[in-house]
C-alpha cells in the first residue's frame, strides 16, 4: 500500500509543495512545531517536513529554536511585504500623526497593531521619552487572548464570529493573570465591550501594562491602537484615564 506520509497519496496526495509551504505558515503564526508536528500537519514524513521548513528558513520567513528544536514564524519578514503596498502608506499616513499625539498627550508609547491568525502583530510604534519605557519593535507578536490590542480587536466580533475564534485560541503565552479559558476569555471581552478598552495589566508581560481601542476603516476594524508603558507608572486607575484618551481619539484618526 502507498505511504501516505511521503505525499504522494491520502487526502492531501495532490497538494503542491507550494501549497504545503503556505499551511506550515499558517500554522506557525499560530504556535511554533518541530518538524515532526509539521510533518503530520501536512501529511508528509519528517525529511519532508525538514525540506519544507529549510526553505522556509533560507527565505527568511520561519526561525528555529536550536535547543526546542521548534520553528517559529518570523513576523517582520511579513511586514516587509506589506511595507510598501499603496494600501498600507495611506495607513500609516494616517495612523502615523494619531500615535504621535498619543505619545506626546500622555508621555507614553502608543503603537497600532493588527490581526494575524490568532495573534496581534504591532505594525507601527511611536516610542516614549521617558527614561523608563518598554522598547518595542515593528513586528513583534503578542497572543490575542492575553493582550490589551487583541481583546480590544476581538470586541468588535459578534458573537457567532467571537465564539469561533475563542474555541481555536490554544491560551499558550501570557503570564499567570492572563486568560486560561474561553469563559474567561469572554468575560474579559465583554468588559472591553462596555468599557470602549482593553486592560493588560502585567498579563503579556510581568512589569509591563497596556490599554488598547479597536480602530476602524471604512466600516471595519483593522487592528487597536494603544498606550503601553511600565506597570509601575501606569496603574488601573492611570490605564482607565488614558482608555478614554484613546476612545476620543479614534474618533478623529481615520
Amino acid at each position: 500500500m502507498p505511504d501516505k506520509r511521503s505525499g504522494d497519496s491520502g487526502d492531501l496526495g495532490n497538494v503542491s509543495h507550494i501549497r504545503r509551504g503556505l499551511m506550515v505558515l499558517e500554522h506557525l503564526a499560530i504556535k511554533a512545531a518541530t518538524a515532526a508536528e509539521v510533518g503530520r500537519l501536512v501529511n508528509v514524513n519528517r525529511s519532508s517536513a525538514l525540506r519544507i521548513l529549510s526553505d522556509l528558513v533560507d527565505a527568511g520567513y520561519v526561525a528555529r529554536d536550536d535547543v526546542t528544536k521548534e520553528f517559529t514564524i518570523r513576523p517582520e519578514r511579513f511586514y516587509g511585504l506589506i511595507a510598501n503596498h499603496p494600501a498600507h502608506e495611506q495607513l500609516v499616513e494616517k495612523v502615523g500623526p494619531l500615535l504621535k499625539r498619543l505619545t506626546a498627550a500622555t508621555g507614553e508609547a502608543s503603537l497600532f497593531a493588527a490581526p494575524a491568525s490568532g495573534n496581534m502583530v504591532y505594525v507601527q510604534y511611536q516610542p516614549s521619552s521617558e527614561v523608563l519605557t518598554l522598547r518595542e519593535r515593528l513586528g513583534t507578536v503578542r497572543p490575542v487572548h492575553c493582550s490589551a490590542v487583541g481583546r480590544a480587536y476581538l470586541s468588535t466580533l459578534d458573537d457567532p464570529a467571537l465564539d469561533e475564534v475563542l474555541g481555536t485560541l490554544n491560551y499558550s503565552g501570557g503570564t499567570e493573570r492572563a486568560p486560561k479559558g474561553p469563559l474567561e476569555l469572554r468575560q474579559r471581552v465583554e468588559e472591553a465591550r462596555n468599557a470602549g478598552f482593553a486592560l493588560d495589566i502585567d498579563e503579556t508581560l510581568v512589569g509591563a501594562s497596556c490599554v488598547a481601542t479597536p480602530l476602524t476603516h471604512n466600516g471595519r476594524c483593522i487592528g487597536s491602537i494603544a498606550v503601553s508603558g511600565p506597570t509601575s507608572r501606569l496603574p488601573e486607575s492611570r490605564l482607565i484615564e488614558l482608555g478614554a484618551t484613546l476612545v476620543h481619539e479614534r474618533t478623529h484618526a481615520l
